[in-house]
């Protein structure tokens, strides 16, 4: 994951010269970098902790080539010197290609457009890129159950949770994702869970029925996010959500392709990746237009079906939004809130945007 990441995402100015080979400071025609990184934490929860300045620190240019690879650490503090371009930086914790326990996966990126004689200060906020799990036994299923565990099963692999794995995160790529109770060796029943990016979910196993004879396991969610605290009841016949309401229970861009047009006071989120010619054309990594832009989940998508169109009204919205005047807002991810559209430039869009948040 973290090489797909490193092919899309960018640059920032370095530390010393010193620290990062491929950079030339050339006398009196460059400009300043100062960078400062940061972590967001989901609130209440506790993770693993990783120390900041042993994260990694990229810089790339135009053509993605590996200006620097060095550290957070080796780098804060201090004043960089570039030559005029555009720079783009990348900072994150640790590699993640599968499902683990422990891996919260952080992850941050800005451009950088440097100008002679000028500093540029950039504010990168690293946040995370995983969603955490935890499954939790009550005493009274444990009491009444021999064997158990349950296995959560999402992209790129699974995870088994048992009485070993009491209070511990294991994180996971977002999407849809199997849960799987098995009680005495036997599997009880499965339900699937979309995750979202940065969410952490626990889920209590606990018995229901007034015997041992009559136990059947329930499952209780509760989510976690970076602003909220939400809780449902979930067992294997429904769950609640208000998905899409606000911002916090934002409809990713796979969802968004799939809802119905006309869909008013939607969130969506996902990566700025280019924008459109026509019905046909889909130019990934391009900033030459102000009325539209594509969204993906994935911030080096390329492939037109996998992104959501979204037309720029031509309000203080389109200053903000559009790619023309705002090159840097390329592989950034934002949260739009308007109206669902069947087709826009021959795929799902939206319509009509009445917020943008960063």
């Amino acid at each position: 994951m973290c090489s797909k990441i490193l092919k899309l995402a960018g640059c920032v100015l370095l530390a010393a010269a010193w620290s990062c080979n491929g950079l030339k400071i050339v006398p009196e025609s460059e400009g300043d970098l100062i960078v400062n990184v940061s972590m967001e934490t989901p609130f209440g929860v506790k993770t693993k902790s990783v120390d900041l300045s042993s994260y990694q620190f990229f810089i790339f240019n135009n053509q993605m080539d590996t200006l620097c690879n060095t550290t957070v650490g080796e780098i804060a503090g201090s004043t960089i010197s570039l030559m005029p371009d555009q720079y783009h930086i990348v900072v994150y914790n640790q590699q993640f290609s599968v499902p683990a326990f422990d891996q919260p996966y952080y992850y941050g990126y800005k451009a950088a457009n440097i100008v002679a004689g000028e500093t540029c200060e950039v504010q990168i906020v690293c946040k995370q890129e995983n969603c955490g799990v935890r499954v939790m036994f009550s005493d009274a299923f444990t009491q009444s159950c021999t064997t158990y565990k349950m296995n959560v099963s999402g992209a790129g692999g699974s995870l088994d949770y048992d009485n070993t794995t009491t209070d511990q995160w294991g994180y996971f790529y977002s999407g849809s994702t199997t849960l799987s109770l098995y009680v005495d060796e036997t599997l009880f029943g499965s339900v699937e869970k979309w995750l979202e990016l940065g969410y952490m979910y626990s889920f209590l196993v606990e018995p229901s029925g007034d015997t041992q004879e009559n136990v059947e396991p329930v499952f209780t969610i509760t989510v976690d996010t970076t602003r909220i605290w939400t809780s449902d009841v979930w067992n294997e016949l429904d769950i609640t959500t208000n998905k899409g309401t606000e911002k916090e229970t934002a409809y990713t861009v796979a969802e968004a392709r799939t809802l119905d047009g006309g869909l008013t006071d939607v969130w969506v989120t996902g990566y700025i990746v280019g924008y459109y010619v026509s019905a046909s054309s889909f130019m990934a990594g391009g900033t030459d237009s102000e009325t539209n832009l594509a969204l993906a989940d994935d911030s080096g998508e390329t492939i037109k079906s996998n992104t959501l169109s979204v037309k720029i009204p031509d309000t203080a919205v389109r200053d903000e939004l559009n790619l023309l005047t705002n090159p840097e807002n390329l592989y950034q991810k934002v949260w739009l809130k308007g109206r669902t559209v069947e087709s826009y430039f021959g795929e799902p869009g939206l319509e009509l945007i009445q917020e943008v948040v960063w």
